[in-house]
C-alpha cells in the first residue's frame, strides 16, 4: 500500500509542478516588522507535511461536497502547513446523485488522492441525507435518520466508502454536528436528539468495521459542549452494544475567548471516559473569522487577521496542555452563496481563488514545526510573582520525556489585534533552562537571551516581552532555526 500512495503522491506533484503565485499579505508584513524587543538571531525552519510523521494537527477541508471551495485551486499549498491530517466531509448526496446504489466516488476519489500526494493522511467525516433516499435535507442540520429504508441505503452508502478506501483512509467521523439537526417537522432540536444520534451512530459503526476492522471511528462532531449530550449519547452508545467501537470523541469548539473553554472539555472527557476509558478526545473542527460578520460560528465580533492567528495558536496550545489534538477550521475561505467565511489560512475570492497567505497559515506552520508528536504537556514549570494583573497562561513542554521549556502568554482577555508587547518581570519556577531563546510563534522569529543574563537568569526575568498571543522559551538545542 505505501507503494501506491508514493505513486498517487508522485503524479500528483508531477500535476501541479507550477503553482500559483500568491499575493503579499500586508498583515503578514506588518506583523514581521514588528518583532518582540529582544535580538533576533533567525527563524523557524517550517517542516512540510509527511505521511511517516506522526502529528498533533489537523487542519479542514469540509464543505467540499456542497462545492463551498475548490479543491484544485488550493491543495498544492496543503502540505506546505506541516499538519499530519485533514478533514474530509463525504456528502453522501453527492456520492449517490441520481439512482439509488450507483456511486460516484471520483470527485471524493480527487479529494483523498490529493491530499495523499502533498503528505497528509485524510479522515472522512460520514454525514448529511441524500434526496433520493429522504427530504431531510443534505446540509448542515440535517435531519437524523434511525431506521428504515433510509437507514438501509445509508449503510450501504457506508460500506462502499469504507471499502474504497481501505488502506487510504484510516478514521472516520459519524456525522457532522448532529445536535444541531432538525426534526421531523423542521424544527431545530439542538442538544436534544442524542437518543437518535447513538442508534445512528452504532448502527453505522459496526457497517464500517465490517467493511475495514483496522478502520477507526469518531462519534458526535458536536457543536455544542454541553455534557448532558455526550454523557447521555455514550450511555446510549453503550446500551446499544456499541462502545467499545467509538475510539475517539470529536467536539467543535467556538468561544471568543479559548481558554475559557477548558472546563468544560475536562467534564466532556471525564463523561466519555466513564464509559469506555479507551476513548480519545479530539478537537475535531475550530477557527477564528478573520473579520466582523453576522451569520457563523464567534460572528458579530470585530475579528482581524491579527487577531485570529493569536486566537488559533490560543486555542490549539490550550487543547495540547491536556493532551488533546486539533484541527484548524479552516484552510480556505467558504462561499456560502450568501456570503464569504473567513476562517481560511488562505483568503480566497469570490471565483474560489487563492489570494494570499493569511498570517493565520504561517502560525500553524510554527505550530507544527515547534510542537511536534514527541512533545508532552508537562508540569515542571509553575508561575511565580508578576508585575501585571492580568491573567497569564503558562504550560510547560517536555520533548522525548524531558522538560526544554514553557509556552506563555498574556489570557486575561479576547485575543486582539495590537502588535505591542508588554514588558514585565516574572518569576518560573521549577526547572532551570540552561540556554533558552525566546520563539515568537506568530512571527516565526527566533529571539537571544545572551547578553541579558541580568534580566534573564533562568527563573527571574525582568523586561519580559509578553503579549496576548504564545511564545515559546526553550533550550536552543530543542528548536529547528536557521
Amino acid at each position: 500500500m505505501k507503494k501506491v500512495l508514493l505513486l498517487v503522491a508522485a503524479v500528483f506533484v508531477a500535476a501541479t509542478a507550477f503553482g500559483q503565485d500568491l499575493k503579499k499579505s500586508v498583515t503578514w508584513d506588518n506583523i514581521r516588522n514588528h518583532p518582540a524587543p529582544l535580538p533576533v538571531i533567525g527563524e523557524l525552519v517550517n517542516v512540510p507535511s509527511s505521511l511517516d510523521r506522526p502529528s498533533f494537527w489537523s487542519v479542514g477541508c469540509e464543505t467540499l461536497d456542497r462545492d463551498y471551495a475548490d479543491f484544485d485551486k488550493f491543495y498544492q499549498y496543503m502540505g506546505e502547513t506541516g499538519v499530519g491530517y485533514a478533514r474530509l466531509q463525504s456528502g453522501w448526496a453527492k456520492c449517490e446523485p441520481k439512482k439509488k446504489g450507483k456511486y460516484d466516488f471520483a470527485w471524493l476519489d480527487h479529494h483523498v488522492d490529493g491530499l495523499i500526494s502533498q503528505g497528509i493522511h485524510p479522515w472522512l467525516c460520514l454525514c448529511y441525507g441524500n434526496p433520493l433516499y429522504t427530504d431531510g435535507g443534505h446540509d448542515l442540520n440535517a435531519r437524523l435518520f434511525a431506521d428504515g429504508p433510509i437507514m438501509d441505503g445509508w449503510l450501504k452508502y457506508v460500506k462502499a466508502v469504507v471499502m474504497r478506501y481501505k488502506g487510504k483512509v484510516t478514521m472516520y467521523e459519524v456525522w457532522n454536528e448532529p445536535d444541531g439537526a432538525r426534526d421531523a417537522n423542521g424544527k431545530w432540536v439542538a442538544g436534544k436528539n442524542w437518543a437518535d444520534y447513538a442508534l445512528l451512530f452504532a448502527r453505522t459503526a459496526k457497517a464500517i468495521k465490517e467493511a475495514d476492522p483496522d478502520a477507526k471511528i469518531a462519534a458526535f462532531g458536536a457543536f455544542s459542549i454541553r455534557t448532558e449530550y455526550f454523557k447521555s449519547g455514550m450511555e446510549r452508545i453503550a446500551e446499544l452494544g456499541a462502545a467499545d467501537l467509538v475510539d475517539y470523541v470529536t467536539y467543535h469548539a467556538y468561544w471568543a475567548h479559548p481558554e475559557r473553554i477548558i472546563p468544560d472539555v475536562k467534564r466532556i472527557n471525564d463523561e466519555i471516559h466513564a464509559v469506555n476509558p479507551n476513548t480519545v478526545l479530539l478537537q475535531g473542527e475550530s477557527g477564528c473569522p478573520s473579520r466582523l460578520d453576522y451569520g457563523h460560528a464567534m460572528c458579530f465580533k470585530e475579528w482581524t487577521e491579527y487577531s485570529q492567528v493569536k486566537w488559533d495558536l490560543r486555542h490549539c496550545l490550550m487543547n495540547f496542555s491536556l493532551g488533546i489534538p486539533s484541527s484548524v477550521f479552516t484552510m480556505v475561505d467558504l462561499n456560502y452563496k450568501w456570503m464569504i467565511q473567513s476562517f481560511g489560512l488562505i483568503c480566497t475570492n469570490l471565483n474560489s481563488e487563492p489570494q494570499y497567505k493569511r498570517p493565520k497559515f504561517y502560525g500553524i506552520q510554527h505550530l507544527t514545526s515547534t510542537i511536534t508528536a514527541d512533545c508532552a504537556p508537562c508540569d515542571a514549570f509553575r508561575l511565580g510573582g508578576s508585575s501585571i494583573h492580568e491573567d497569564i497562561t503558562l504550560i510547560g513542554v517536555k520533548k522525548d520525556d524531558k522538560a526544554v521549556g514553557f509556552l506563555i502568554w498574556l489570557s486575561g482577555e479576547e485575543p486582539g489585534s495590537s502588535l505591542n508587547r508588554r514588558l514585565v518581570d516574572l518569576t518560573v519556577y521549577g526547572q532551570t533552562l540552561q540556554d533558552p531563546v525566546y520563539v515568537d510563534l506568530v512571527t516565526g522569529y527566533v529571539h537571544d537571551f545572551k547578553g541579558l543574563e541580568k534580566r534573564f537568569d533562568g527563573q527571574h526575568m525582568s523586561a519580559f516581552p509578553i503579549w496576548d498571543a504564545p511564545v515559546l522559551v526553550i533550550e536552543r538545542s530543542a528548536v529547528n532555526f536557521k
